[in-house]
């Protein structure tokens, strides 16, 4: 059993859903639980988040995964059908599939006649990655017979930028659109757009990162934008030790002890998912005071000034990032985001 613990907080689950639905209004809200919730686990968080109108993933095989679980509310898949197989996996457990690509697009026409299917399009309006055009998407929406077109949706590239003007041009063009189908169900927002752009909701929101406590915006904690971190990642010191000035402190020495010292090392590295490269911002909370890690991350330890604690031993929990010490000042030390730190560690999951 490997030494980093990883507890996963329910109730502030279910406070920063009650956050979102806040922001939704009257609207719906897609619980995204893709990449095993962000690494806090999908099918527990889905059952934590029992009263969501619904969840989304990526792949067919997370979605099936939940139903077998139990999970009974409506489940997107965000990258749809990847062949024909799957399609009857999607009437089988009555999952909305989104359609991006031509191919996929063929794949559903051609199984849909006589069959229903809740269909979600996926339009590009400026994010360059996934989705028609608007132009092909007005065509497939009013040309299209077989198909039962249940809802379009869009991805906003620079929602975190709250001063990003492409923003406002891309829930122009998908507001064209709107207005052409009325009777289409919209999504937009995902964790940025639902906080930073709160005038531009449809009709579903979806969002993924605010759900699990973290700020999508650069510089702010959840904390501070009214989140509770979800996710508290912690490991014991193993050793607790006092070095001379001048002594190296592990691989290639790149760090030399200013002065005689005390140092602790934290059972956990780059082995549990941890990042191995940190700039000097980076540290752990340990009895209340943030500890600067020194030298190189190891597999399977980490090094710690213990300069600033009086009485410290072996045992001594150090929390990586939590309620205590924000996972986005971790992230900025590991020149990296909160969702990159989220879906590596790996660690003794608990459930509070």
């Amino acid at each position: 059993m490997r030494a980093l613990s990883v507890s996963i907080d329910r109730s502030a689950l279910v406070q920063n859903y009650a956050l979102v639905k806040q922001y939704a209004g009257g609207g719906n809200v897609f619980a995204v639980v893709k990449a095993d919730a962000y690494g806090h686990g999908a099918i527990e968080v889905a059952k934590t988040l029992c009263m969501a109108d619904a969840f989304a993933v990526v792949t067919t095989g997370e979605a099936v995964s939940l139903r077998e679980a139990g999970i009974r509310q409506p489940i997107l898949v965000l990258q749809g059908p990847v062949e024909a197989s799957e399609l009857q996996i999607y009437t089988q457990h009555k999952l909305w599939p989104t359609i991006h690509d031509e191919s996929q697009l063929a794949l559903l026409e051609s199984h849909a006649r006589g069959v229903q299917i809740n269909a979600w399009l996926k339009v590009d309006t400026g994010m360059g990655r996934l989705g028609f055009s608007i132009e092909r998407a007005t065509t497939i929406l009013s040309q299209s017979t077989s198909v039962t077109w249940f809802g379009m949706l869009t991805h906003l590239a620079n929602a975190d930028n709250k001063g990003c003007s492409s923003v406002t041009d891309q829930v122009e063009r998908f507001s064209l659109l709107q207005r052409q189908f009325p009777s289409i169900k919209t999504s937009i927002g995902n964790s940025a757009g639902t906080m930073g752009w709160p005038d531009f909701n449809t009709d579903w929101l979806r969002p993924g990162l605010m759900l699990y406590g973290s700020s999508p915006f650069a510089g702010n904690t959840g904390i501070a934008d009214g989140l509770q971190p979800v996710m508290r990642v912690s490991a014991p010191l193993i050793s607790v030790k006092t070095l001379h000035k001048g002594a190296a402190v592990g691989y290639a020495g790149t760090y030399h002890c200013p002065e005689t010292m005390k140092i602790g090392f934290v059972g956990a590295g780059y082995g549990d998912g941890l990042p191995r490269v940190l700039d000097d911002s980076a540290g752990v909370w340990v009895s209340g005071v943030v500890c600067p890690i020194i030298g190189r991350v190891s597999m399977d330890s980490i090094a710690v000034d213990l300069r600033l604690l009086n009485n410290v031993d072996v045992g001594e929990e150090a929390v990586f990032w939590g309620p205590e010490h924000p996972i986005e000042l971790f992230a900025q030390a590991a020149h990296t985001i909160s969702y990159e730190l989220m879906t590596h560690v790996r660690g003794n999951r608990v459930y509070l």
